[in-house]
């Protein structure tokens, strides 16, 4: 039957890998791929209409995946109707359909096998865009690698692949084919010069290991802070491009420091400057396109802007925030606080109670990039981008559901697991263990043919347990 659960989950499954793998290594734009997925979500809804059950948590995520859209409803009005303004965000409704399938699939969900999905597609992709940006970098020599995208976008999704294996790392069986695959983005992110990728890397890395310092260790972080520090040196030693880039960042700097702001940084600091005062024109849903370019006309010869700023299309202003302020306002503002920081608040809240459920982890750290990759261009905007963003964190947000239901469930092994780790941790905070001996290390999950291997090694003395 073609609207039959099982086929459903696959096809989500199947849809899940090819968005990794296609992603960074070919000219196919994934949300094509998500868009079929989304028609055939619509009709297993019509077909299974009759025994549909939604709760409250569904209506959470279907908002949280329309506020983008809904935001932007009264510029789309005041513009005569323009569709421009909510373009970005019906790709993000798209993804509710698909949602609603998944949670009406829900027993036939099974992690370990979404699990490989996200790890050999995360490796394929990287794998492709990979030996993509060494052929452009150094074969064909064009100065920045770009994929089949502008080099920022690039930068940025194959920055989210790097994230993506590096959440992934600590609870695989896999962590060769990881730690390779991780290699591979690392260096297609140099390649592609994307400075606000760059900036991710230290913040996500260094703010992920410094929440979980007690179970990693002073050691271990002075370790990772040493290695990064070699691997940074390394980059600007061994690589032409990365340095030629950092060098022009220190450049602006020295430059804006001095007052010269007729650079790219500092013409992206006039454009945030505008955006300001784009926000004070109408503080509770902002300009609109058309009125932003009046305004920043209007601004010139007034010390505030230079003439090139009132030459950029939009007065795009290379900032999610910024960008949602100046179109958007008040309201686009606090939209953008539930559709891109609350979700990597959730994950991180779940992953500090539930730690030994892994996909809290992968999400955490996901959202988190993109919540540093937005500070520097609106990256939501390019409809693939956003589309990718929202199909990404409805699959782990599932997925991390869905395995903590199934470690709650009775006689689970990892119930178990969990349970005494916790109880571990109170005692503790009460002073009968070390605090560092009780939550240095812990427990971690892998997928195993035939079934889930679990591992608790906790250094107060659990055991390898297998089920």
């Amino acid at each position: 039957m073609i609207f039959e659960k099982r086929l459903a989950v696959n096809l989500v499954l199947a849809t899940t890998f090819l968005v990794l793998v296609l992603l960074v290594s070919t000219p196919l734009r994934v949300h094509a791929v998500i868009a079929l997925l989304f028609l055939y979500a619509l009709g297993f809804l019509v077909y299974h209409r009759r025994k549909l059950a939604f709760c409250r948590r569904d209506g959470v995520v279907a908002m949280l995946l329309s506020l983008y859209a809904l935001s932007h409803l009264p510029v789309f009005v005041m513009d005569g109707y323009s569709w421009r303004y909510l373009s970005p965000g019906l790709h993000m409704v798209a993804i509710i359909p698909v949602y609603l399938m998944l949670r009406h699939c829900w027993e036939e969900i099974e992690t370990g096998r979404f699990r490989n999905a996200l790890e050999y597609g995360a490796f394929l992709g990287s794998l492709g865009g990979g030996l993509l940006a060494f052929y452009q970098a150094f074969w064909l020599e064009i100065g920045r690698a770009d994929g089949f995208l502008f080099h920022i976008n690039f930068g940025y999704l194959v920055g989210s692949l790097f994230f993506l294996q590096v959440a992934l790392w600590p609870s695989s069986r896999r962590r060769a084919l990881l730690t390779l695959g991780i290699a591979l983005a690392l260096a297609a992110t140099l390649l592609s010069t994307a400075r606000g990728a760059y900036f991710a890397i230290p913040i996500v890395l260094g703010g992920v290991a410094m929440l979980h310092w007690r179970r990693v260790g002073v050691r271990n972080l002075a370790l990772g802070a040493v290695a990064f520090c070699v691997l940074a040196v390394g980059s600007y030693q061994f690589v032409p491009l990365v340095e030629l880039r950092v060098d022009y960042t220190v450049e602006e700097i020295t430059r804006t420091l001095e007052g010269d702001v007729r650079h790219s940084s500092g013409g992206r600091l006039r454009l945030w400057v505008v955006a300001i005062e784009a926000f004070k024109e109408r503080p509770l849903v902002g300009l609109t396109y058309g009125e932003r370019e009046a305004l920043n006309e209007s601004l010139v010869g007034t010390g505030i802007i230079n003439p090139w700023v009132a030459t950029i299309s939009r007065g795009h202003a290379h900032s999610q925030y910024f960008e949602t302020l100046a179109t958007g306002g008040v309201v686009g503002m606090a939209a953008l606080f539930f559709y891109l920081i609350f979700p990597c608040l959730y994950f991180f809240v779940r992953h500090s109670r539930q730690p030994e459920n892994a996909f809290y982890l992968v999400g955490g750290v996901f959202s988190f990039a993109f919540i540093v990759f937005c500070l520097t261009e609106v990256a939501l905007q390019h409809e693939m981008i956003g589309t990718y963003y929202g199909f990404m964190l409805v699959v782990l947000y599932v997925l991390a559901e869905r395995r903590k239901t199934v470690i709650a469930s009775p006689g689970h092994a990892e119930s178990g697991i969990a349970s005494r780790m916790e109880m571990r941790g109170k005692n503790a905070s009460r002073g009968s263990l070390p605090r560092f001996q009780a939550w240095r290390r812990y427990g971690t999950l892998c997928s195993r043919s035939g079934g889930w291997v679990r591992e608790a090694r906790v250094a107060a003395g659990y055991q390898l347990s297998r089920v």
